[in-house]
């Protein structure tokens, strides 16, 4: 993967230079930049403001600030700490021997009695001439001279700084920024000779003792050094002292500048990188996507590249997520992807369908939900996976903004459905990150399914109060039973979404007077049965709050005589309610009482809450027109 990055990085420092200056800022304080003539001497030091020098203090930025910013760029030093900077003391924070750059308060020592720049123009002999030796080539004849005339020009005339109106006026710890006046791509080139110097995480094991390009040693780029630390250690890898890999000095820069990226948060989340470099335009497509819109999701981002190329295929590349924490980028998943599986449409040309098996209804205008394709596997993320966690795995905000959890810390108080969803999704919520980003299909299987469903709906069922949980708990029986042999491990099992309807028309068969009596026949009628009995017993209750949560005890029973003893005292509970003759109350309360079976009821409770939240046939107007409403 190392290896696919610094390809990557190459290709964006020659196609799309301008997303290293995105979003780039000066550091807050004074920007001057100073040109000397031959012997030395600064044409005009400070000069005049917006040409020669600006004052940063983080409003709108001049011409001058945009351009001096990539000259800053070029100067930094190694991540935050001090400890690989040129100035021994660590009062100056730059590190090129084209620039200086130090804070006011370096300048505030009360003790200096107004002497403060004699503090900084006595670190610059050890500053420049450690500069030299870091960052310039031994042929470089020329600019050692131009540096040391620059060094003897700040010893002479830095105090000039403090004419400027801005510098009395600023906050102790903005910067004084001071660069020679040299093209950019000498910067550049200093620069990368400090970071090739610097960006081992150390010396120790490096192939030779003076760094060049080809020195091969220990990178610091995700990699820490455990060397003395043998139950951190690779077991496998061919192992040099102890380290099971090593960088090349010229490659370290590049990881160097996708961590910039990464920090600036440049990149989307998760990041494509491909193995051919055919397909680095597609990686670049994709992040000038998420610039355009960082607000726009990875998956929106993928839709919109298939919907502008419906041939496009993605494959062959690293698949990278990370997250940021105390200000660290901590790379939480990384695996390579042979083949996104984007389009689910099958072999025969269908794509899998959730049907509107429970008779939702539009909230607005009364009419049946349509069935509904769901045609890629970001529309099963956002309309399926975002449901069955109750919107805190895959969630959309009220703005309609999407974003996913798929690895960042969850607060349980804000997970709908209490400790029991917020459980499923610590245990799936990997599961479903491979199989939707990484097209790792054997990810989740049926078991899986049945187990996340059921207590998804067994969560909303406890929390319902008056019947508020209805809606969603249909929802999600719609889904659970439309894909319920759509994963792996789907042998011999039956096809759900056929099931209910034949289970409907059943119990019509049972609850419809007629000349032939019908009966139960197996264990998934009669559970079903029993929902919709339940059901009908439930809406009988005069009670201020009715709730779902009353059918959970019907639930928990194993045993068939159990089940019809706690339907029996139901019964007993509402028969003030209840006219009592022939009808189909009648009829179906004698069919689910009077059945008869040993089977541990436990592998059927799916049909218990299949028949409960079904259309209650008891309450269906007969085809005559006459009407029953028991």
């Amino acid at each position: 993967m190392i290896q696919e990055i610094v390809n990557f990085m190459k290709y964006l420092r020659e196609s799309s230079p301008k997303i290293f200056e995105e979003g780039l800022e000066p550091s807050k304080g004074l920007h001057i930049l100073v040109e000397l003539d031959e012997n030395g001497n600064a044409k005009k030091f400070p000069g005049e403001k917006g040409k020669d020098w600006d004052y940063y203090d983080g409003g709108d930025l001049s011409e001058f600030l945009e351009n001096i910013v990539q000259f800053e760029q070029q100067t930094l030093r190694i991540g935050t700490r001090m400890n690989k900077v040129f100035d021994k003391k660590k009062q100056i924070f730059s590190c090129s021997p084209f620039a200086i750059s130090f804070k006011k308060q370096s300048l505030l020592n009360p003790k200096l009695k107004g002497k403060g720049f004699e503090k900084i123009t006595n670190l610059l002999d050890f500053y420049f001439s450690k500069g030299i030796v870091e960052s310039l080539d031994s042929k470089e004849a020329r600019l050692k001279k131009l540096v040391e005339m620059f060094k003897n020009f700040l010893k002479q005339d830095l105090r000039n700084v403090s004419e400027i109106e801005e510098f009395n006026n600023m906050k102790k710890d903005f910067f004084i920024n001071i660069y020679l006046k040299l093209p950019l791509d000498k910067y550049t080139k200093v620069h990368d000779n400090y970071l090739k110097r610097n960006l081992f995480n150390k010396n120790d094991y490096n192939t030779d003792k003076e760094i060049t390009d080809k020195t091969y040693g220990l990178s610091g780029f995700f990699n820490g050094l455990n060397s003395k630390k043998p139950f951190l250690q690779h077991k496998t890898a061919t192992m040099y002292r102890g380290i099971p890999v090593r960088i090349k000095a010229e490659d370290t820069i590049y990881l160097n500048d996708f961590d910039i990226l990464l920090r600036r948060k440049i990149f989307p989340n998760p990041l494509l990188i491909f193995i051919d470099e055919r397909e680095f335009e597609t990686s670049d497509q994709i992040i000038k996507m998420f610039r355009q819109n960082t607000k726009l999701p990875y998956g929106e981002i993928i839709k919109k590249l298939f919907d502008e190329n419906e041939n496009l295929l993605l494959e062959n590349y690293y698949l990278l997520f990370f997250g940021y924490e105390n200000k660290k980028i901590v790379l939480k998943d990384f695996d390579f992807v042979s083949r996104f599986r984007y389009h689910l449409k099958d072999l025969e040309g269908r794509y899998p369908r959730v049907k509107n098996l429970f008779g939702i209804k539009k909230k607005d205008t009364n009419e049946l939900i349509s069935d509904r394709e769901i045609k890629n596997i970001f529309q099963f993320e956002w309309g399926i996976v975002r449901t069955i966690f109750n919107n805190s795995l895959v969630r959309i905000d009220k703005n309609n903004i999407y974003s996913v959890k798929y690895f960042e810390d969850i607060d349980p108080k804000y997970v709908s459905g209490g400790d029991l969803v917020y459980l499923l999704i610590l245990k799936y919520r990997k599961a479903f990150y491979d199989y939707i980003y990484k097209s790792k299909e054997e990810a989740i299987n049926c078991q899986m399914w049945d187990e996340i469903l059921w207590n998804s709906i067994l969560a909303d069922i406890k929390h319902d109060r008056n019947f508020d949980k209805g809606y969603v708990i249909k929802e999600k029986l719609n889904i659970w039973f439309s894909f319920y042999n759509y994963f792996a491990n789907n042998i011999g099992r039956i096809s759900m979404s056929s099931k209910i309807p034949e289970l409907l028309e059943k119990m019509r068969e049972i609850v419809n007077d007629s000349a032939e009596e019908k009966h139960f026949n197996s264990v998934d009628e009669f559970m079903f049965g029993a929902g919709q009995l339940i059901y009908y017993l439930l809406q009988q209750s005069r009670a201020a709050e009715r709730s779902h949560a009353l059918l959970e005890p019907f639930i928990q029973k194993v045993k068939a005589d159990q089940l019809q003893d706690s339907i029996a005292r139901l019964i007993n509970t509402y028969k003030h309610e209840l006219s009592f003759g022939q009808g189909r109350f009648e009829r179906l309360a004698a069919e689910v009482l009077a059945f008869d079976t040993k089977e541990n009821l436990k592998k059927y409770q799916r049909f218990l809450l299949a028949g409960y939240f079904s259309t209650p046939v008891i309450f269906e107007k007969k085809e005559n027109g006459g009407g029953e409403n028991e």
